[in-house]
Formats: C-alpha cells, sequence, structure tokens
C-alpha cells in the first residue's frame, strides 16, 4: 500500500511526504489545508470554535465536530490541536482514497494524538490506512470523544466564560479558592468571595480550566457545589 501524507510546512506550503518524514512535526500547529464543506444530506453547519487553549480558531464542519472541539478545549493534557491540517492519500491494487482526521493534537507531555472521525464507507481499509500512517509519524490514533446530554449542556454552560477576558489575577484566583476550599453553590461561593460582580465570571472560568470542579454527571447551574479541584492545589504548591 502506498501512503502519502498532506499538510502544510511552516511556510504555508502544501506537501506531501511519507509518514516517516512527519515524524515529530508540529502538524496542530500548521494551518488547515481547506476550509471545511459540510457534509451532503447532514444536518450540519460551518463554523470555527474558538479555542481558549491555543486561542486560535478550530474550523469545524459540524456541530458533532464542534462539540467535540469543546471537550479537546477543555481537557487539560491538550496544550494545542487543530482540524483540517492532515490528509492522507493512499493507494492499493488500482483503489484510491484519502482519509481526513478530525484533529490533531498535542499534549503536555509531547505525544502527537490524532483522533479520527467515526468509520464510515470502506471502514475496514480507512483504519488500516491511518494505523499505517500512525504507525510512520509516530502518531497515537483516538476515537473522536463528542460529549452528550448533562455533560455537554454544562461544558457549554462553563465555555462561555473560557476566554482570557474572564481570567482572574492570581490574588483573586487565590480568594476564589479559599472562598471555595468546601463545596459551595458557584454564585453564593463567588458572592461571599467579596470580589465584586466580576467574582461569578471568575469563578466559572476556574471551572473551566479545571481549578474549579464539580459532579459533571449533574447540570451545571449557578447553585450548583462546585469545590477547589486538586489541580488547584497542585498549581499552588
Amino acid at each position: 500500500m502506498d501512503i502519502q501524507v498532506q499538510y502544510r510546512s511552516a511556510a504555508g506550503r502544501t506537501c506531501r511526504d511519507e509518514p516517516a518524514a512527519v515524524r515529530g512535526v508540529p502538524l496542530e500547529e500548521r494551518q488547515p489545508l481547506s476550509e471545511p464543506r459540510a457534509y451532503k444530506g447532514r444536518t450540519s453547519i460551518l463554523t470555527k470554535w474558538p479555542s481558549a487553549t491555543t486561542g486560535q480558531a478550530v474550523w469545524c464542519a459540524s456541530t458533532v465536530q464542534m462539540d467535540a472541539a469543546m471537550l479537546l478545549d477543555f481537557d487539560a493534557d491538550i496544550v494545542c490541536f487543530q482540524s483540517r491540517v492532515v490528509q492522507v492519500h493512499w493507494e492499493v491494487e488500482g483503489r484510491r482514497g484519502t482519509v481526513e482526521p478530525a484533529f490533531v493534537a498535542r499534549t503536555r507531555d509531547a505525544r502527537r494524538l490524532v483522533f479520527a472521525h467515526p468509520p464510515r464507507d470502506e471502514a475496514v481499509l480507512e483504519e488500516r490506512v491511518l494505523q499505517e500512517a500512525a504507525d510512520g509519524a509516530g502518531w497515537e490514533i483516538r476515537p473522536l470523544r463528542v460529549p452528550q446530554g448533562v455533560l455537554r449542556s454544562s461544558l457549554a454552560s462553563a465555555a462561555h466564560f473560557s476566554g482570557p477576558e474572564f481570567a482572574a489575577d492570581d490574588d483573586t484566583r487565590r480568594v476564589l479558592l479559599e472562598a471555595f476550599a468546601r463545596p459551595r453553590p458557584l454564585q453564593a461561593g463567588a458572592a461571599a468571595s467579596g470580589l465584586g460582580l466580576k467574582a461569578p465570571a471568575y469563578a466559572w472560568h476556574l471551572v473551566w480550566t479545571g481549578e474549579l470542579t464539580c459532579d459533571w454527571t449533574k447540570p451545571l447551574l449557578p447553585t450548583s457545589p462546585v469545590w477547589a479541584s486538586q489541580a488547584a492545589a497542585v498549581g499552588e504548591a
């Protein structure tokens, strides 16, 4: 099987190489190969997810992919991710095709993850192609996770406060973490902090960053109990 990986160089030029040639290349930092198109016959929209992790826009071809981007953005282990930056072209026995992963991401410990769309036609062959490319390029393949139900709704509520304009300075952050040293309703704890009208937004932002946590199996509301997480304790150390 002949496999070629298409991507953009650091200068923005479109390239095609053997999988081994892209080992260690920060594809998640590169520009998308193209803007997305809505899937034919599906309820889709074209939109961008504003990534709080990188400050960059992530192109999404459907609301499902946008929800998956939100979950990646929330994952504290992911330091960079992007969509539409890789196409894997294959040819075998006169047949040709292209596999395009949903996202490429990099973790804190420098692992490169490739998130695959749910298989459609020629699923077995596409999985084989992507696995062979990953073996050569040093990628880890992960299934695309999409938050559903309560988790999706709660993440979307917190994501409204993911932007840097809602980030507290160190002193404000410390006061809020002390206010939530034990579980208490988000709105009430923010009010009790004495930080004024902006305190709830700061608290929501800390939920997004994982420094405040909650029971993610239940709807996240202003009245939901939240508390300082282990991630906050590590940050203070």
